[in-house]
C-alpha cells in the first residue's frame, strides 16, 4: 500500500472515529443525565446563613467538596433539585468565597422522563463572589445508582447553569476543590 493511501485511510478513520465521538455527546446531552432545577438554591443564596448555623469544613458524602474551616452550615427541607418534593437538605455557606452549597439524596427525574436515586451537590455563586461569576450562576453534580439517568456506571454528572438556572453545559463531572467549580468531562448542550 503506497504512503498517500495509508495517510487517507487513517485521516478517514480519525474523521470517523471524532463523528462517533460527537454523535455519542449529542445522544447522551438529549437523553442521559437528570433534570435539576436549582430555583431554590439560588433562592436561598441571596439570604443570610440563620442563626444557629455550625461550623464545618466541607459538604456532602459521595459527591464531596472541601469549604473554608469557618463556613456556615445547617439543614432544612427543601426542594434542591426542583422536581416539587422537598427532601431533607444540608446547606453550606462558604462566606470567603460567597458560595452556598446544598446536599441532599433522594429520588430525581431523568431526562429520559423515568426515575433515578442518588445525591445531589448544588452550588450557587452569591453576590460579590470572588471569582467574578454571576451571583445566581453555579453548578450541580449528582452520583446516582448504577445505571441510573443512562449515566454511564461509577461517574457523577452534572451541568453547569446561569444566573437564570438554565443549564449551560452538562456531562461526566470531577468536582474542582480549588475553583469551587466542576470540570465536564463530556459536556454538551
Amino acid at each position: 500500500m503506497a504512503k498517500t493511501d495509508i495517510t487517507k485511510y487513517a485521516t478517514f478513520a480519525i474523521v470517523a472515529l471524532v463523528s462517533g465521538a460527537l454523535s455519542l455527546a449529542q445522544t447522551q446531552s438529549s437523553s442521559a443525565g437528570l433534570h435539576v432545577n436549582p430555583a431554590q438554591v439560588q433562592k436561598k443564596a441571596a439570604t443570610p446563613p440563620p442563626a444557629g448555623a455550625t461550623k464545618t469544613s466541607s459538604i456532602g458524602q459521595n459527591v464531596k467538596m472541601a469549604t473554608p474551616a469557618d463556613s456556615d452550615s445547617w439543614a432544612e427541607q427543601m426542594d434542591a433539585d426542583g422536581n416539587g418534593t422537598a427532601e431533607q437538605t444540608n446547606l453550606v455557606w462558604d462566606g470567603a468565597d460567597k458560595v452556598l452549597f446544598s446536599n441532599s439524596s433522594g429520588t430525581f427525574t431523568c431526562n429520559n422522563g423515568s426515575t433515578g436515586t442518588g445525591e445531589l451537590l448544588v452550588a450557587v455563586n452569591g453576590a460579590g463572589n470572588t471569582r467574578g461569576r454571576p451571583a445566581g450562576s453555579g453548578f450541580w453534580v449528582a452520583s446516582m445508582d448504577k445505571g441510573q439517568c443512562g449515566v454511564p456506571a461509577g461517574t457523577m454528572w452534572g451541568c453547569k447553569f446561569d444566573a437564570g438556572g438554565n443549564a449551560t453545559t452538562c456531562g461526566v463531572a470531577t468536582i474542582d476543590q480549588k475553583n469551587n467549580d466542576v470540570i465536564l468531562v463530556t459536556a454538551q448542550r
